[in-house]
């Protein structure tokens, strides 16, 4: 909350400052207005802007280098149909278009502002969306052009020549279900001027906890018999060689064994036993089933948690043709969870050896058993049971670009700190309580109230993690010579960057420091090589073609040398149709955080354990591992687009497939689920006690010797206006639709919203970026047009990604798996993605919806394979744009730049569903378990507050100003 209100007074403040001129701008001319545009410009004060369209070299202003072009090109009517609230929002929505197979990180996308590099996600992710003149998708190859690895799809981002805005937004999300409430609240001041733009961003989040007694979580004893009250058991059987506990325990008393008619190992404490000494007749009720209490109520399936943020970006024009971009950002988060119960029992001396239980003798006051007896009892202490969790993350960057005569150039350098405390509460030391019973205290009652000074809460676990990291890099782009195709463009790259990360972690009162740096550098560089080009008429009956190689040398100070070689080839054989293939080999090193994580321990984890088909309380061990191996890949990508449909043609249709072939040697993993393969290939990261029952998984990363994936992914996408254009408005003749901007009349885009800016629209003819041709000639594929004012924006798109091929080798010599075929680490095979949208007259409703197949997870044998269903899912986003609505504002002007939104999560409330052959589900795979918030709803209200501009009154037109000489305007469409 502070830090959105400190937002908010910045923007302010900026808000009211004089605005600076941008660098050797040429001034914009004005052009009249109609009273149909100044009445929609007084609901949307972005409507009349009007910037000449803008063509370099072919290409629309912001175009990416090189010749490959977009995926997929989105115009403003097109995006506001998502209805977004800022560019994060956004690309999450677009997450199927964005998804890539190649990438070995978290599949994050390059991120470009106008064609050129930016300083960092933080620099953009919350401009809003109305801000946005064309937002272009283009395949990982064009990451080359700009010093990346080509495994990262590239999102360019073409912003308007001018917009200034304060946008303000506040939610609440609840899920159906209840019991959890989520808040967020936020505050984006942004404008641009040209090559000037400002950001300043403050936002603050808060989710309340979940708990496990809130859902159907189900817990049922599959271990050591705990419970608040308590259950008595027999002594351990031990080993006459050599002493220490075998599997099973003795009987708890042959008197009890008389009066039950049966060997008694387990017994619950009975209710008398809390005030006086029970009879074995009170123990012989519930003789032979332990008691079990409800944990749930003390164990969180989802924190509490509060995050807040602040960042800020300012970009400033260097001379005539360079720029720079300084932006910063802080993140504040904290979690705290709930663990259970601590359970009575004394630490030992060695922290190696097994927790000292609670023993009754027989001579004890309170007890009526002849032979010592085993007490599990938890204590009602949930606080000595928590994990918090508080990290803070500071991030300093900068980027500049320009030119140096015909080379582009741009250099971007960073600096980050984070750090991370956690600390894990390790329950209670009852060993003085242990001591008075095993004396046989007659003050104190194993079976009743424990004195306070007898418990002391144990020194909590806590790991803390410091890391730092700085890097610089410098890009040269351009030509290197003149072929008859085209220039043979090259990228050069050098760079170098330096990571510490320092953690120390205490587990059972045994700290572990471990620290690690490096430092690395690296060359890249790549080559394009035009060899046909159909419109220079060079061999032009092969179309367009070029082919690619590109090459890197890392030399990292803990890893060594890292080499990358790949080549690829980009044809066109016709205008509608593009193939692109590629083939890469690459090392890669681990990160500092799998190699050097602090060790964390987290008790009392629902596991499935594979080989006794049973879910237990064991724990698990999560952090860094530092004996993993740098890694080895090679990818080979097929794909092609097509647009099968006329520029001219009011629907566009766009549709690609990709073939992904990619084998990795020692692939770096996440430890999977415990099935036999992997207790085979791994056993010193699988504990058992004596009974071979689970105490604790090491769920560090890990090695694999080999793995190998085959997949295809295939969709289109689908955009067409519907509805009448309304008549009379200039710049909006009869001609085929644009791509979604506006004339140089003053003409603009779909209802209510802006049009685009330079570049986004066409001539009044409705042409597009080739000076009034019909549709975007740049944009490759995706959706061209866009809706003319007064109709509506229907778009949808559906991906299918087919797994040919998953197989895993663990170790050499062991058997390949099969993850297809119910192996380790098995998913489905097939998934399907589908998005519709409609968009008219400022109402928008987005449906997103994803279909996964079933799957089969092998057992030890095959009674213990488990079925993982397929399942659906499918959210829906309604929105309102208050200032599409004449009527509304003029009875509330306040609601100008207002939007509502409804959005609902799991729309059906589905859950994956997981069973035996007997049709059984695993405790550890309970549906709350997998998916504890399931259905959410969230309603917001957004407030964007633009320039300002004058009310004409009822009937009177607005000042007429020059109309642009015809010389300035770009040439009529010959269609």
């Amino acid at each position: 909350m502070t830090l959105s209100l400190l937002i908010l007074g910045m923007a302010a403040a900026l808000d009211g400052a004089p605005e600076a001129a941008p660098a050797q701008q040429e001034p914009a001319t004005q052009v009249q207005q109609t009273p149909q545009q100044a009445a929609r410009a007084d609901a949307d004060p972005y409507a009349a802007e009007v910037d000449a369209v803008e063509v370099v070299a072919g290409k629309p202003r912001g175009s990416v280098e090189g010749d490959i072009k977009p995926e997929l090109t989105l115009n403003p009517a097109q995006i506001r149909a998502y209805g977004a609230g800022s560019i994060s929002e956004l690309m999450a929505f677009l997450e199927p278009q964005l998804r890539t197979s190649q990438s070995r990180g978290d599949g994050q996308p390059v991120m470009l502002v106008n064609g050129r590099r930016i300083s960092g996600f933080q620099e953009i992710r919350d401009i809003p969306p109305e801000a946005i003149e064309r937002f272009e998708i283009l395949p990982e190859e064009v990451s080359l052009t700009y010093g990346y690895r080509a495994d990262q799809r590239v999102v360019n981002i073409v912003l308007r020549r001018r917009f200034r805005a304060l946008t303000t937004e506040a939610g609440v999300k609840v899920p159906t279900a209840g019991d959890r409430t989520s808040t967020d609240l936020q505050s984006t001041f942004f404008r641009v001027q040209g090559d000037n733009r400002w950001l300043f961003n403050g936002k603050v989040t808060h989710d309340t906890a979940l708990l496990e007694d809130d859902r159907n979580i189900v817990r049922t004893p599959s271990g050591q018999p705990y419970d608040l009250t308590g259950n008595v058991t027999g002594m351990p059987q031990l080993d006459p060689l050599t002493g220490k506990p075998t599997r099973g325990v003795t009987p708890i008393d042959p008197n009890l064994t008389a009066l039950v008619g049966a060997p008694v190992t387990v017994a619950p404490v009975p209710t008398s036993a809390l005030g006086g000494r029970p009879t074995l007749a009170d123990f012989a009720t519930g003789a032979g089933t332990a008691a079990s209490d409800d944990l749930t109520a003390w164990r969180s399936l989802a924190p509490r948690s509060t995050t807040a943020s602040l960042t800020g970006a300012v970009t400033r024009p260097l001379g005539k043709s360079s720029m720079v971009t300084i932006s910063g950002g802080f993140d504040d988060s904290s979690t705290l969870s709930y663990l259970g119960l601590p359970g009575l029992r004394g630490l030992p001396k060695d922290p190696d050896d097994p927790d000292v239980h609670v023993v009754v003798p027989a001579g004890s006051p309170f007890s009526p058993f002849s032979q010592n007896v085993e007490l599990y009892r938890y204590a009602d202490d949930y606080v000595s049971m928590t994990r918090k969790v508080d990290t803070q993350k500071a991030t300093v960057s900068a980027a500049a670009n320009g030119r140096i005569k015909d080379w582009r150039w741009s250099a971007t350098g960073g600096y980050v700190y984070s750090t991370s405390d956690t600390t894990t509460g390790r329950g209670l030391d009852a060993a003085a309580f242990i001591a008075a019973v095993a004396a046989g205290d007659p003050a104190v009652n194993p079976f009743g109230n424990i004195p306070s000074n007898l418990l002391a809460r144990v020194s909590p676990d806590t790991a803390k993690s410091t890391s730092n990291t700085a890097n610089a890099e410098v890009v040269f782009v351009g030509n290197l010579l003149q072929a008859p195709a085209g220039g043979v463009s090259t990228t050069f790259k050098v760079g170098a960057d330096t990571q510490t990360l320092d953690s120390r972690s205490v587990r059972r009162g045994t700290a572990v420091d471990r620290d690690i740096s490096r430092t690395s550098g690296n060359l890249q560089g790549s080559l394009n090589v035009p060899i046909a080009d159909r419109d220079k008429g060079v061999l032009p009956a092969l179309g367009d073609l070029s082919i690619n190689f590109n090459g890197q040398y890392e030399q990292l100070s803990d890893f060594g040398g890292l080499t990358t070689l790949g080549a690829g080839a980009n044809w066109s054989p016709i205008n509608p149709l593009s193939f692109l293939v590629s083939y890469t080999s690459e090392d890669g090193a681990p990160t500092p955080s799998q190699l050097n994580d602090p060790i964390l321990s987290t008790p009392n984890v629902s596991i499935y354990d594979f080989r006794t088909g049973q879910s237990v309380l064991a724990t698990r061990v999560e952090g860094g591992n530092p004996n993993l191996v740098s890694d080895s890949r090679q990818v080979m990508k097929l794909s092609v687009n097509i647009r099968p449909l006329p520029k001219d043609a009011k629907t566009n249709l766009q549709i690609s497939a990709n073939y992904t072939a990619t084998r990795i040697d020692d692939s770096i993993n996440s430890f999977p689920a415990i099935t036999a393969d992997i207790e085979q290939a791994f056993p010193d990261r699988i504990v058992r006690d004596a009974n071979g029952r689970l105490i604790s998984v090491d769920s560090r990363p890990v090695n694999y010797a080999k793995s190998e994936q085959e997949q295809i992914r295939w969709g289109f996408n689908l955009s067409r206006p519907f509805g009448k254009p309304r008549a009379g408005l200039p710049g909006f003749g009869g001609g085929p639709p644009g791509g979604g901007g506006r004339g140089p009349d003053g003409g603009r885009g779909p209802d209510g919203g802006p049009g685009g800016g330079p570049g986004a629209g066409g001539s009044g003819g409705g042409g597009g970026f080739r000076g009034g041709g019909g549709g975007f000639r740049g944009g490759g594929g995706g959706f061209r047009g866009g809706p003319r004012p007064g109709q509506g924006q229907f778009q949808v798109s559906l991906y299918h990604t087919w797994k040919l091929k998953d197989e895993v080798t663990i170790r050499d010599g062991l058997p390949v798996i099969d993850r297809l075929d119910g192996g380790s680490g098995a998913g489905p095979e097939h998934e399907v993605q589908l998005q519709v949208g409609v968009f008219k007259s400022g109402m928008g409703a987005f449906l997103n919806g994803s279909w996964r197949s079933g799957y089969r997870l092998n057992g030890a044998t095959t009674q213990q394979d488990l079925f993982f269903s397929d399942q659906s899912t499918f959210s829906l986003n309604l929105f309102a744009d208050l200032s599409s609505r004449p009527d509304l504002l003029r009875a509330h002007p306040w609601l100008r730049g207002s939007r509502v939104q409804l959005q609902a999560q799991n729309l059906f409330d589905t859950r994956q569903d997981v069973h035996d052959r007997l049709g059984l589900t695993p405790q550890a795979y309970q549906p709350d378990f997998r998916d504890p918030i399931g259905r959410t709803v969230r309603i917001s209200f957004r407030k964007l507050i633009g320039p300002s501009r004058p009310v004409q009154p009822p009937g009177q037109r607005p000042p007429a100003v020059p109309t642009p000489p015809p010389a300035q305007q770009p040439a009529p469409s010959p269609r």
